[in-house]
């Protein structure tokens, strides 16, 4: 029984159970062995759940958007909330900690998404969570945890169409340029702010000598992100030589911080489009490729 709860998102309903073939005895003798415990009226989980399956479980729904794409490991914009799915006609929602309090979703942290039919588990799979952050974390929100799903392998082909017949027509144009290539929230935001403005450009391209970069920019524009705590030491060391090395080839290397991106973007995509004025992203007489089968310098 426990197993069956596990493999069904961690909490499932007397409802449910009964559905498998499980009788209200044998749920007794579960609880009463501690094989099961009960979160609400009617609904149990396995000992060790998510926390936020049980929360979620407790308020009267089931885990959705940003908090099922936080138990799966996806980058994530800042969202402390408790996302969940309830049905349209609840009425008596409760606090995620204490069943006895009415919920109040500002004091309690809860952002609540009604949908029309009741729930079936505490859990929303992965492309129904996705689907829900478009509306709620907004495209840009939602389009960071879906390069990363895709990039992790934590969504497959079948749930990318599946999420797909979910959004709006607007959105599924969005889900389209899904790129599995992301591997940050930065490269997600900062594609998704080029493609706006027409800047074709190209996401984790191998550069012989150097390796990968995180984007290309016509032929040698080379833009890199740094996350909120710029590497240090050993990593900070091999940023500046690559730099170098890109330098020496030939390309225009532009290093764009965390903060850059998320508060300083409108001058940040002016400095680019500058630079592709004055055509700085491609070959010509200004620079041509240097090619070498292996690195121009030799570090000791």
């Amino acid at each position: 029984m426990a197993r069956r709860i596990r493999e069904n998102g961690g909490a499932l309903s007397y409802a449910s159970l009964d559905a498998a073939g499980v009788s209200r005895h044998d749920v007794a003798a579960a609880l009463r062995a501690g094989a099961i415990v009960r979160v609400r009226n009617g609904w149990f989980a396995y000992p060790g759940a998510p926390l936020d399956v049980v929360r979620a479980a407790r308020v009267g729904g089931a885990l959705t958007g940003a908090s099922v794409a936080r138990l799966h490991g996806l980058w994530l914009l800042d969202d402390p909330l408790l996302h969940v799915r309830v049905p349209s006609s609840s009425a008596r929602l409760r606090a995620p900690d204490d069943r006895r309090i009415s919920l109040d979703r500002g004091e309690h942290g809860v952002c609540v998404h009604y949908r029309p039919d009741g729930e079936s588990c505490a859990r929303d799979p992965l492309p129904v969570a996705l689907a829900e952050m478009f509306p709620c974390s907004g495209p840009v929100g939602a389009m960071i945890a879906l390069d990363s799903a895709l990039n992790s392998g934590e969504l497959t082909s079948a749930g990318l169409a599946q999420l797909r017949g979910l959004v709006s027509a607007a959105h599924s144009r969005l889900v389209d340029r899904a790129d599995p290539g992301c591997q940050s929230g930065l490269e997600t935001i900062a594609r998704l702010l080029l493609y706006r403005r027409r800047v074709a450009h190209r996401t984790q391209v191998w550069i012989p000598g150097v390796g990968y970069v995180d984007l290309l920019i016509g032929d040698r524009l080379v833009v890199e992100l740094d996350g909120r705590s710029f590497h240090e030491g050993e990593d900070f060391e091999t940023d500046h030589r690559r730099d170098f090395e890109l330098a020496l080839r030939g390309y225009v290397v532009v290093r764009i911080s965390y903060r850059m991106i998320i508060d300083d973007w409108e001058q940040v995509e002016a400095g680019i489009l500058t630079l592709l004025a004055r055509g700085e992203h491609r070959w010509g007489h200004r620079a041509s490729e240097v090619t070498a089968p292996g690195p121009l310098v030799t570090w000791s």
